[in-house]
């Protein structure tokens, strides 16, 4: 869920990674000739010794760099409640996890486009900075309006932090052993995931307060930006061009006018589905005229990218390639289903079951541990195996049991309950989150693989961005109704503008049952929109077919198992 930005399987750009193909000639030799064996033994030590010091220099960024995107995401999840507390916005709930994955998703493409064009170091640099300046606005926000603002700015940093991690892997990593890589990243976000809900719970109950949950990943900043400043030389991902523009052609080259219409659209979209759900109503011209906005701009979006070609932020042919197509798919449902249940979950525990941010971010932790546990043992068997779809059907099938289980929880569900079912969901979404993007780097082409992964983070993070206000609208709409029917004199709008947990000071005790049933009523209502999501994931897992990713780095080119004829196309439509 996580943001976790996958690597492409690319060949190593630099010097050590040279070697390391040279080393793989001289294998050949050695098999002709004893004496080649032994003119090429140390320059291979020599290769392996400078690739582990650039794979440490890059992990230590990555890790530091990535580590504050992941954090992020766990810590707001237990802070929340107490954000709407200090704001009375409830009904703004659904926008402090959609405005963060808005631009995140928006700027995905764009930051893709960025680094095949200019220089990985500087554009991560600066894509470092902007997440730091939005959570420095988050922590200093003085209301709402001003948090999801930061929010937004931090998401935009975020995109840029995802793509380059892909770009710094591409820069280092040797194909062989990439899932594993992959995984490795994955259990960094899990570990993110399991503390992130305890330490934000902890800060916010603390007399630091939830603001201190941003201030934390400021320090964090220092490690990634030392590191590639003065260790990481990695080469800018390889295009189609021979020979790379000057700066102020390459800046002209860039698709602004897809940017133009691309951003405004999921806004618009996004504007819609919270106007309708929350705010207005569906019939509402506003609620109306959002969403004709939003198809129009989407219509446009795909002409102009049709027009632009290979200069477009998604060239057409990319879209056409079936691993990217049905990838998109898979992950634009499964993870829509996993950040609706990072949202709810721990709003569940609180709202409903009356205990603290800490306590909420502990209760949390068996859906996080199991995580961890299936995106490590699935990395290293997807290593061994080269089959990435049994994991992808466990997950479409593990998170939706889980997560329809989750919606049959009551306010008086014991740990018998809730602690298998979060295993459940967790393992689903260990197994699974990671391989849409390792399949697509196994079947794309060096100079595609950049953006075909783009397209897949695209779609990972549209897909929440859209669904968390779906979850949202549902959450609000069934409060808001359910208050009025079995509470006729209480008013909705107290409830639905109040914090998630000063609900329980603002009705009279005989109300209070009853109130806490509608809020378990409208929560777990929102666990069926995660399951559906999940369930509906299984299309995308239909077209990737039986394919073998490449799992050795002397494997030979993608081929087509379904279609041996189309491998030349690399399987498009």
């Amino acid at each position: 869920m996580s943001q976790s930005a996958a690597p492409p399987p690319t060949r190593p750009l630099d010097s050590a990674a040279i070697e390391v193909n040279d080393d793989r000639v001289g294998s050949s030799s050695r098999q002709r000739s004893s004496e080649s064996e032994e003119t090429t033994s140390q320059p291979v030590e020599v290769a392996d010794d400078m690739s582990r010091k650039r794979v440490f220099a890059i992990w230590l960024s990555i890790i530091f760099g990535v580590m504050c995107t992941f954090l992020d995401e766990g810590i707001i999840s237990t802070a929340i409640p107490r954000i709407t507390d200090e704001f009375q916005s409830l009904s703004d709930i659904g926008w402090y996890g959609s405005s963060y994955l808005l631009t995140l998703c928006a700027f995905q493409l764009v930051f893709g486009r960025l680094y095949s064009e200019f220089n990985v170091n500087f554009i991560y640099l600066v894509s470092l900075a902007t997440f730091h300046i939005g959570s420095l606005t988050c922590a200093l926000s003085r209301s709402s309006a001003m948090f999801i603002a930061g929010r937004a700015i931090a998401g935009c940093g975020g995109s840029g932090l995802s793509s380059g991690t892909i770009a710094l892997f591409a820069g280092a990593l040797p194909p062989k052993g990439l899932p594993m890589y992959i995984g490795a990243l994955g259990i960094v976000y899990g570990i993110a995931a399991v503390f992130g809900p305890v330490v934000g719970g902890l800060i916010t109950n603390s007399y630091l307060s939830w603001r201190w949950c941003f201030y934390i990943n400021l320090p964090l900043a220092a490690p990634p930006a030392i590191a590639t400043l003065f260790f990481v030389r990695v080469r800018t991902p390889p295009t189609k061009h021979e020979t790379k523009p000057a700066w102020t052609k390459a800046l002209l080259g860039i698709d602004y006018l897809g940017m133009v219409l691309l951003v405004p659209s999921i806004t618009s979209l996004i504007l819609a589905l919270e106007f309708g759900g929350a705010h207005y109503g569906w019939g509402d011209n506003r609620t109306i005229g959002c969403f004709a906005a939003a198809g129009v701009l989407l219509v446009l979006f795909a002409i102009e990218q049709w027009w632009m070609g290979e200069k477009a932020l998604v060239p057409p042919r990319i879209i056409r390639m079936r691993a990217v197509l049905f990838a998109s798919i898979f992950t634009f449902g499964l993870e829509s289903a996993f950040l609706i249940l990072v949202y709810y979950i721990p709003l569940w525990f609180q709202a409903v079951q009356g205990v603290s941010a800490e306590q909420s971010g502990v209760r949390y932790l068996p859906l996080c541990i199991a995580f961890i546990a299936a995106i490590f043992s699935s990395g290293w068997i997807v290593t061994k195996s080269g089959y990435v779809q049994p994991f992808m059907l466990a997950g479409t099938v593990l998170v939706s049991v889980g997560s329809g289980l989750m919606s049959t929880l009551q306010a008086s569900s014991g740990p018998n309950r809730w602690i298998p079912f979060q295993v459940i969901a967790g393992l689903g979404i260990g197994a699974s989150t990671e391989q849409p993007c390792v399949a697509v780097q196994s079947f794309l082409e060096e100079a595609d693989a950049p953006i075909g992964v783009a397209v897949v983070l695209f779609c990972r993070n549209l897909g929440p961005s859209v669904f968390v206000s779906v979850a949202n609208s549902v959450f609000a709409r069934t409060l808001a109704t359910e208050i009025g029917r079995l509470l006729p004199g209480v008013d909705p709008k107290l409830i639905t503008g109040s914090g998630a947990t000063a609900v329980r000071d603002l009705v009279a005790p005989a109300d209070l049952d009853t109130v806490i049933y509608v809020y378990n009523k409208a929560v777990t209502r929102t666990f069926v929109v995660a399951a559906a999501l999940a369930a509906a994931s299984v299309f995308g897992l239909a077209g990737m077919g039986t394919r073998r990713i490449q799992v050795d780095s002397n494997a030979a080119p993608y081929q087509d198992a379904d279609n041996p004829s189309m491998a030349e196309t690399k399987n498009q439509i």
